[in-house]
């Protein structure tokens, strides 16, 4: 689970985007509950959870009818070889290894927003490839 400054931080940076609304929640069971309750947008989603881990959290949202489509970014300390390939089988669709720079969580969770109405699975993925690499080739050029 992430640090509570950690995760300030981050709501923080996310609830300056547009329209965010940021919820979080204390433990793998709080977060499917809210997760069906709320039906957000986006998960950012810690492997290491109390009661309920990342892994079983992805696979029992993406067996929900009205859950399964709702995107997922790991974000996680675990970053042991193996563990990109766990996390995408239980269902995320992209994994960020911590610690991470804020500006790249800023570009993934925008570029997913930017894809999230491509229905078919596999081109809403090419497209969010490509979508992160542009913004970041953006980034790099509004500092340089």
């Amino acid at each position: 689970m992430c640090s509570p400054s950690h995760t300030r931080t981050a709501s923080a940076i996310l609830g300056a985007l547009e329209n965010a609304v940021v919820y979080t929640a204390v433990d793998g069971k709080d977060a499917v509950q809210k997760t069906l309750a709320l039906k957000p947008d986006l998960i950012l989603l810690d492997i290491s959870m109390p009661k309920l881990n990342g892994l079983t959290f992805c696979k029992a949202i993406r067996a929900g009818k009205e859950t399964r489509d709702i995107p997922i970014i790991v974000v996680t300390s675990l970053t042991a070889a193996g563990r990109l390939e766990e996390c995408m089988e239980a269902g995320a669709d992209d994994f960020l290894g911590k610690p991470f720079a804020m500006e790249e969580l800023l570009i993934r969770v925008r570029a997913m927003f930017k894809t999230a109405h491509v229905a078919n699975h596999v081109e809403r993925l090419n497209q969010y490839i490509l979508a992160v690499r542009d913004m970041r080739e953006r980034a790099s050029r509004d500092l340089g």
